[in-house]
């Protein structure tokens, strides 16, 4: 059966950076390194599959968050059984 991760970037505040917010929604490793090669290594070959992640911009955040959600559809066509999607706050 496949996972679905909600990342909504309302929930952000609550951690101490946007890589911690990811290790706790994601379930990294320990060992996961806080950066994006890390985040690459992890999605790549860590995820349990399959697995879709929606990132859900449900905040008033304009941050440009593009170098991550690129990263994640990268990988997403990359790696077989694992998905991305970008959902905006009015279809959340």
């Amino acid at each position: 059966m496949e996972k679905i991760i909600e990342l909504k970037l309302s929930q952000l505040e609550k951690y101490e950076s946007i890589h911690h917010w990811l290790a706790a929604k994601l379930e990294l490793p320990d060992y996961y390194g806080h950066n994006l090669d890390a985040l690459w290594d992890c999605l790549t070959a860590d995820l349990t599959l399959p697995v879709t992640i929606l990132w859900i911009n449900d905040s008033g955040d304009e941050k440009d968050y593009s170098v991550i959600t690129n990263l994640f559809e990268e990988a997403a066509g990359e790696v077989d059984g694992l998905s991305f999607g970008y959902l905006l706050d009015d279809e959340a």
